[in-house]
């Protein structure tokens, strides 16, 4: 394994935390300006919606001419969004290639058709009640420690939160694929001791609960066991003002990704596995058979963390501590593009399961910063013992510069690790870790508008024996068109 010597995790966790904290100071020392709440401050949207028009893109190196309209439908609480694309090949050897859908695929299945609408959704987040059906970006499931930033590269999810309205208790849930569902859970909590007025740190504190599956962990064997993901968390909220929240929070996690069983350690690698890439595993004897199997037993993972939000910042610091076998926050944005895509046949190398039984730490960080109406910015960062860093990214701005608009978003795992050198020659290399996407807009005339879009994504294809994979898409697009709001 490569790791970088120079930059440890240490090192990184304190240098996130220092720069954290010093936004922050910032923050608060500058002048407030309209305060618009809590509830406000999001992660930016980058789902590109708005504009009708046409151009050119490449996938790949192949060009197309591309015709789009995507209209968002505000109806009250309710929200529609369109996504009206079509691909003519002008090189294609037949008429039943030449028009295709936004990435290069054929109109031959009900999911091609799907991705027409991009969601449906009704409400917020935060409201009592709220549902998105459709395409879901960066879905994090209470703190983040088993799902954060999951993203399902499709638009047949479902989300759905319900909560009383003083947040007394409430539960959130997800699934990834109403046709298919595959991955799927959520997490309840409770405050036990809430009551109507006078709250206090002991009335404030919150019991919570996950469950998450994957039931088809490996593509690549038939019936092998879910992958399941359970968690228990408390939160103490400190400080709940409609301008400031103070949080303190504990989350203990486990996941069956630990081989494990009383019995004999072998001496030799199993003949599938490379000595490398094998989780830890001990045999026991058949009761029927007497052959030695494989069992899995669960491994745990623990993150401390402290939360602050004000109307233009958040923060969220944690230090996590976990055994042999446990993936902080599994679910992530590359979580089914990286089990889908894995070159190894027996195990995918999301996993990421170390051979040695010794315990991994880390620092986990995050900032969401929203200085002016125009710009908003997001990231997080996290490293154990220097291995397997993650790396999230996001920005949008309109208007800073007049007529300009940009947003896009980048992010990375196991950076540093593979083939690679070392983390700063990794850090931004695009390749089957990554997931890149980047718009730059400006109006000519308003509301007419030039797009150029840069995409490193992924997308689900359907295969011949009525299963499902990923495919990387490298997509660059040039478009010209009018944007308005419906």
């Amino acid at each position: 394994m490569n790791r970088d010597k120079v930059f440890t995790p240490y090192s990184r966790g304190i240098f996130a935390l220092t720069i954290g904290i010093g936004i922050l100071f910032f923050l608060l020392s500058i002048g407030a300006e309209e305060d618009p709440g809590l509830a406000a401050l999001e992660r930016p949207d980058f789902l590109t919606s708005g504009l009708y028009g046409g151009g050119l893109t490449f996938i790949g190196t192949h060009p197309y001419i591309q015709l789009q309209a995507q209209p968002d439908i505000p109806l009250g609480k309710v929200s529609i969004g369109l996504d009206l694309v079509v691909l003519y090949d002008p090189y294609a050897s037949d008429a039943g290639s030449q028009f295709l859908a936004e990435d290069g695929e054929s109109w031959d299945s009900p999911s091609t058709w799907l991705r027409l609408i991009r969601y449906v959704s009704y409400a917020a987040p935060y409201d009592p009640f709220y549902f998105r059906l459709g395409e879901l970006d960066y879905i994090t499931i209470g703190h983040g420690s088993i799902m954060s930033g999951y993203s399902n590269y499709d638009r047949r999810g479902l989300r759905v939160n319900l909560r009383k309205s003083n947040n007394r208790y409430g539960v959130e849930t997800m699934m990834n694929d109403l046709g298919n569902p595959l991955i799927f859970g959520g997490r309840g909590f409770y405050r036990p001791f809430l009551r109507p007025e006078n709250n206090n740190f002991f009335t404030r504190i919150e019991l919570g609960a996950t469950y998450l599956t994957d039931i088809d962990p490996n593509p690549q064997e038939d019936q092998e066991d879910p992958l399941i993901a359970l968690g228990v968390d408390v939160g103490f909220p400190l400080i709940e003002r409609s301008n400031f929240r103070l949080d303190l929070y504990n989350d203990l996690a486990m996941l069956n990704t630990a081989s494990e069983a009383p019995g004999v350690v072998p001496d030799e690698p199993l003949e599938t596995e490379s000595t490398e890439q094998r989780p830890t595993r001990r045999l026991e004897s058949d009761p029927i058979g007497g052959e030695a199997t494989p069992t899995t037993e669960f491994a745990w993972g623990n993150a401390v963390g402290v939360g602050l939000a004000f109307p233009k910042a958040s923060f969220k610091f944690e230090y996590r501590v976990f055994e042999e076998g446990y993936i902080p926050s599994v679910f992530d944005y590359t979580y089914e593009s990286a089990k889908l895509l894995s070159p190894e046949p027996d195990m995918p190398d999301f996993l990421d399961i170390e051979t040695n039984s010794q315990q991994r730490r880390g620092f986990f960080s995050q900032i969401l910063w929203k200085p002016a109406k125009q710009l908003q910015l997001f990231g997080t960062f996290e490293d154990y013992d220097n291995s397997s860093p993650k790396l999230y990214m996001a920005a949008a701005a309109s208007e800073l510069i007049p007529r300009f608009k940009v947003q896009g978003f980048y992010t990375k795992r196991d950076i540093g690790e593979g083939d690679a050198a070392n983390f700063f020659g990794d850090l931004f290399n695009l390749n089957e870790k990554s997931a890149l996407g980047l718009q730059i807009g400006y109006a000519v005339y308003p509301p007419i508008e030039t797009i150029v879009t840069r995409e490193y994504r992924f997308r689900r294809v359907e295969t011949a024996e009525g299963g499902s994979q990923f495919e990387a898409i490298h997509k660059t697009s040039f478009m010209v068109g009018i944007r308005t709001d419906f």
